[in-house]
């Protein structure tokens, strides 16, 4: 299978030196070298057997990258900022996107290089101030998907065997990577002289020449690697500082519970009785029993709560009128605030009442017609009268 559609390498560490004028001349760029990069297979138009989001590895060989055509045809090419719009640079974009030339493109070292010369102010302060370094090249390529392997046992879906040259792009991430940058002498000197080892579990890195910054990495990885075997008391449990999970689920439950028991406690105190209420209950008790005893004065209190009280004195008095009236013929059926007032009728009809003394007996006992004549068939005996009986 064969298509064509353009496509971008990149580029690598290089020297840069400033013009009397201010251009940057960036020499020694790498612009590319072979190799299997990686592309979704939707970059690609490719439909057959993948899917737009499948990765497919497509090789760039050495015979097509370094061929004289590709040579000559990025030799003298703009140096465009980010891929213009289809990859391909006209006159209808060119004046945005252009902000240098390519010169002195050449096979060397197994890459492919060439001097870069940036002409464009702002394009040259986004390359030192901005990290916007590496290099991709746009291209149109003709790809054919036939699998393979490279000489280095590296396996491909597909491979470009043709290769026509448009631009060369500065962009912040290329698809070579760091391998594909304009850099500094220095830069390259550094990354080359040494680098160091950093281990973060099971995962290795390579950290250039900054040693702070590797022991500084070393050191946090060794206290994570500690902390991890320490272990913690919650209660009478301990855990691993690994189990996070069963030992959240425990201090979960220590929360949950301890917020049971002050929920508890507070409802507790709520429903705590206090001295004055205490005060007041007695209080009202002794005048529920006062007022009981004037109902009915053989009515026995003893041992029976104020409500009781009240609903056994109306109970006694089921008959009544008045009790009939508010409660009906069932007081047991009847409700406490029905009692109550039932109770306080009662206790009003007994006070209605006048009392009973010595004097109101003899006013009652004139009132008999009955006085000395209880038997109107019997002439009263003379000898009893003084008793006071007949």
């Amino acid at each position: 299978m064969k298509i064509k559609t353009n496509q971008v390498i990149d580029l690598k560490p290089t020297s840069r030196i400033r013009t009397p004028q201010g251009f940057m001349i960036c020499k020694d760029v790498t612009l590319a070298k072979p190799m299997v990069k990686e592309y979704y297979a939707g970059e690609l138009g490719i439909v057959d057997g993948f899917e737009p989001t499948d990765i497919i590895n497509i090789y760039t060989p050495p015979d097509v990258l370094f061929s004289q055509s590709v040579i000559d045809g990025f030799t003298a090419s703009d140096v465009a900022m980010m891929h213009p719009k289809g990859n391909q640079l006209n006159s209808d974009n060119y004046k945005e996107h252009v902000i240098g030339t390519a010169k002195n493109v050449r096979a060397e070292n197994s890459y492919l290089i060439a001097d870069l010369t940036i002409k464009d102010k702002w394009a040259i302060e986004a390359i030192e101030y901005d990290d916007v370094k590496q290099i991709s090249l746009g291209y149109a390529a003709e790809l054919d998907m036939t699998a393979g392997t490279t000489e280095a046992g590296q396996e491909y879906h597909g491979q470009w065997v043709g290769m026509v040259a448009d631009h060369v792009a500065v962009v912040r991430e290329g698809r070579c990577g760091d391998d594909c940058k304009i850099g500094d002498r220095q830069t390259v000197i550094k990354s080359e002289a040494k680098s160091m080892k950093v281990k973060i579990g099971k995962l290795e890195f390579d950290v250039g020449d900054n040693d702070t910054l590797a022991q500084a990495i070393n050191a946090q990885s060794q206290e994570l690697d500690s902390l991890k075997t320490g272990e913690l008391k919650v209660g009478d449990q301990k855990f691993n500082l690994s189990e996070l999970t069963a030992t959240q689920a425990t201090i979960d439950k220590l929360v949950g519970d301890n917020k049971s028991l002050s929920d508890a406690n507070k409802e507790l105190s709520e429903k705590q009785t206090t001295p004055e209420q205490i005060e007041a209950l007695v209080a009202d008790r002794v005048a529920t029993i006062a007022d009981a005893q004037k109902i009915d004065g053989t009515f026995i209190t003893d041992g029976k709560s104020v409500e009781q009280i009240k609903r056994e004195v109306v109970a006694s008095k089921a008959d009544n009128v008045l009790v009939k009236s508010i409660v009906g013929d069932s007081v047991a059926d009847a409700e406490q605030i029905m009692i109550d007032a039932t109770f306080k009728a009662l206790l009003a009809t007994a006070d209605s009442k006048p009392p009973v003394n010595a004097a109101d007996a003899a006013l009652n006992g004139l009132n008999n017609t009955n006085v000395g004549d209880a038997d109107k068939n019997q002439a009263p005996s003379k000898s009893d009268m003084w008793k006071g009986n007949k």
